[in-house]
């Protein structure tokens, strides 16, 4: 079979690991060819495949070859899908935890001056640059861009408005500013705003928030309708972390024993090592020191290592 006919057929497939194995097959072949067109071709449906099925690394790799590309000669690339897949890179790059805060730094600086050689508002910059000091527990920078993103008036490479609300309210969340949060995300809970991961990325932080403000009965009606939208998702792991991390402090302890079991192969399988901690760290409290203790290592060990990457004890303290 050609890689012409791969590309066929990987354009008539559902996103899932299947189509990204034709799509590495057509890249190969398409590459040795130098078929430069259908190179960038497959690595355009690879990025996007990743973004719905779950593999930033293959993601990253695809996109750091694009850019390459691009920067050699912007005529082969749309510059405006490329700079809309920075976004995504951006987001995902904090959450390896091989990645050095001198590299995080690094890309994100490289976002910002393409966005500004192009003359696109720094909103999307600023608040990658927010959600990257959340996921390294820099709570200072953190509110710094947090500002700056809600100041920065918005084009079109703005995200859409359910995921522009619910950023803002896992911020607010983060910030431990619990009243906020549930406003915030107000419109995402009553069913007026959604997208692709919206609300199921915010019913995990909505569990959470509500808890804290002592409303357990609509924090189990975020578990309710939250569990079902991310049970077994690779690319939300990190809300399914948030309604375990629920179950536990609720004492629901069976059914987090059950959603453990049933989720613990697609969490540790997952490329971000920072959704593998989130589930670790969630679930950690029921690991049983004999039959476990390989998961406890793990846990300790990558909390370990991300707090050594951040240069805090932010995953240190989370895990008390």
């Amino acid at each position: 079979m050609s890689y012409l006919e791969d590309l066929e057929i990987a354009w008539q497939m559902e996103d899932n690991a299947e189509k990204i194995k034709v799509l590495e097959r057509a890249i190969a072949s398409a590459d040795m060819y130098n078929d430069l067109p259908n190179s960038i071709e497959a690595r355009d449906m690879l990025i996007d495949t990743c973004m719905s099925v779950g593999f930033p690394k293959k993601q990253l790799q695809a996109f750091s070859w694009l850019v390459k590309k691009w920067e050699d000669d912007e005529d082969y690339i749309d510059t405006y899908d490329m700079l809309w897949k920075y976004k995504w890179i951006s987001e995902s790059i904090p959450t390896f935890e091989e990645v050095s805060k001198k590299q995080v730094d690094g890309l994100l600086q490289d976002m910002k001056a393409k966005f500004e050689q192009y003359n696109y508002s720094l909103r999307p910059y600023y608040k990658v640059k927010t959600l990257a000091a959340m996921h390294m527990g820099d709570t200072e920078k953190a509110k710094q861009f947090f500002e700056k993103w809600h100041a920065t008036k918005a084009d079109y490479l703005n995200d859409c408005g359910a995921c522009e609300t619910h950023e803002q309210a896992h911020y607010y969340y983060f910030a431990q500013d619990y009243k906020t949060a549930v406003k915030v995300a107000k419109p995402i809970i009553k069913g007026k705003q959604r997208c692709a991961e919206v609300p199921h990325l915010t019913y995990g932080i909505m569990a959470l928030a509500y808890l804290e403000l002592g409303d357990e009965e609509m924090a189990q009606e975020c578990f309710d309708k939250g569990y079902p939208l991310v049970k077994n998702q690779d690319t939300l792991i990190s809300s399914l972390a948030n309604l375990l991390t629920f179950l536990v402090r609720t004492e629901q302890l069976e059914k987090a024993r059950e959603v453990i079991d049933i989720n613990k192969e697609t969490a540790l399988h997952s490329e971000s090592g920072l959704d593998r901690l989130f589930f670790l760290q969630a679930a950690y409290p029921l690991f049983d020191e004999e039959t476990e203790a390989d998961l406890i290592a793990l846990t300790t060990s990558l909390t370990a290592k991300f707090d050594v990457r951040n240069e805090n004890n932010y995953y240190g303290e989370r895990i008390k």
